[in-house]
């Protein structure tokens, strides 16, 4: 029954990052050893739930509490999750904890090396065992070959084969045992091209090989302990710094959209009264100031709105607007249409992780929403950023005179795209 009943399991899991996903290969192979997805889970709140959930019950009753408690954590969030309730807790709760026992084994493999310096493969008989799986058991290699970082366990969905590690004198009498003279030679490694990613806005094509399922062609104990491994997230290397329009290497942005024009109509007077910008906006979510709404985004993401959204501090009653009544922050309230339309129909949405400014130790999601746009008879080209993050949001709309050159609006767009890109119109 898999369990973290080790230290080296544990210390593995609960240094994971826990992470709001669209979907299991938004982050990729290592980075899965630093950040904690479930496919479909895009809230805060359902994840850590999700996390603490599969801790406790690999602390109690394995699986079976994991499965008990799944639907609760379903309802708890309306979750709308694939497939069956039975088979998805029983993928969820496998593959993270299978695969915080292959790191925590790999750690203590690697702790002995010099004692256990040989690894042999062993496939644990299934229903329906991958062939090629079948074919590696009983494989002899040194600890530190180089095949082990591609394929050290887990090797695909539901894989349970392990890694056995040997003295010397133990794989003497094993490779003895088979007729050789020593240890065995590598398999060749066939690559194969898959598409993965095929239900996000994002697919691409990725090389694995052949009978490895796509994802876990890498060693996660490895990618654990190495001290200078890839960050957590494919394409969120905002992580690591506080500002800036930072992508993958070999990602080359996209132009800047073509602007959407907007008639003048859509610009509130200069003396509109808060409470009527604020009612303006919620207008375009069917809310009001007396009723929210909830809004999924094109990206898949579910925001609540409401008119506390434009009231600070912890009392969210009343329509008490302070912060839109500053005198310099007036002149947004005549674009707050401009905002709402950046918020439900962008050119562009991009996710980036900051680290909290307060606490160091945790770190929040930042949904960027763009949308390069222009007003009929003025002479500028404008973009609105609306983004959103657990504690709050912030809008805003930025100008350049609409005769700058695609070079000089594609630098001026580019300043805003932090993270990875999740959606494009």
């Amino acid at each position: 029954m898999a369990a973290l009943t080790f230290q080296e399991a544990i210390d593995f899991y609960k240094g994971k990052l826990k992470l709001p996903s669209g979907g299991w290969t938004d982050i990729w192979q290592e980075q899965h050893s630093h950040g904690f997805v479930v496919a479909g889970a895009s809230t805060d709140s359902l994840v850590e739930d999700l996390y603490n959930a599969i801790f406790t019950a690999s602390q109690k009753g394995g699986f079976k509490e994991f499965q008990k408690d799944f639907p609760n954590v379903v309802a708890k969030h309306g979750w709308a999750h694939n497939g069956s309730p039975e088979w998805r807790s029983r993928v969820i709760y496998d593959t993270n904890v299978l695969q915080a026992q292959n790191a925590g084994r790999y750690k203590q493999a690697m702790e002995m090396l010099v004692y256990r310096p040989f690894w042999q493969y062993v496939h644990t008989t299934q229903d329906n065992p991958r062939k090629e799986h079948e074919a590696w058991d009983g494989l002899i290699l040194p600890g530190n070959d180089p095949w082990w970082d591609t394929h050290y366990p887990q090797n695909g969905w539901h894989c349970r084969c392990r890694v056995d590690t040997l003295t010397r004198r133990e794989a003497k009498r094993a490779w003895e045992a088979k007729g050789n003279t020593g240890p065995d030679t590598a398999p060749p490694i066939e690559w194969e091209k898959k598409v993965v990613g095929k239900k996000t806005s994002m697919p691409r094509e990725v090389l694995v090989p052949k009978g490895i399922d796509p994802g876990f062609a890498y060693n996660p104990g490895k990618a654990w302990l190495e001290p200078h491994t890839v960050p957590p997230l494919d394409g969120y290397e905002a992580v690591l710094k506080e500002r800036g329009a930072t992508w993958p290497t070999g990602f080359t942005p996209p132009p800047a959209p073509m602007p959407t024009q907007y008639p003048a109509s859509v610009l509130l007077p200069a003396t509109t009264p808060p409470v009527v910008a604020v009612e303006s906006f919620l207008g375009h979510f069917n809310a009001s100031l007396a009723k929210g709404s909830v809004f999924t985004d094109v990206a898949g993401s579910s925001l609540a709105i409401t008119h506390a959204l434009f009231v600070k501090g912890k009392n969210k009653q009343g329509t008490n607007f302070k912060w839109l009544s500053n005198p310099a922050k007036l002149d947004r309230l005549r674009y707050v249409n401009v905002l709402a339309e950046t918020l439900k129909i962008p050119d562009e949405i991009w996710w980036a992780w900051e680290q909290s400014r307060d606490n160091p130790d945790k770190w929040l999601l930042r949904r960027r929403y763009l949308k390069a746009f222009e007003i009929a008879g003025s002479n500028q080209y404008g973009i609105g950023v609306f983004e959103w993050e657990k504690y709050g949001w912030r809008g805003a709309t930025t100008f350049l005179p609409s005769d700058a050159d695609e070079v000089v609006r594609l630098e001026y767009f580019n300043k805003q795209r932090t993270g990875r890109l999740v959606y494009r119109k």
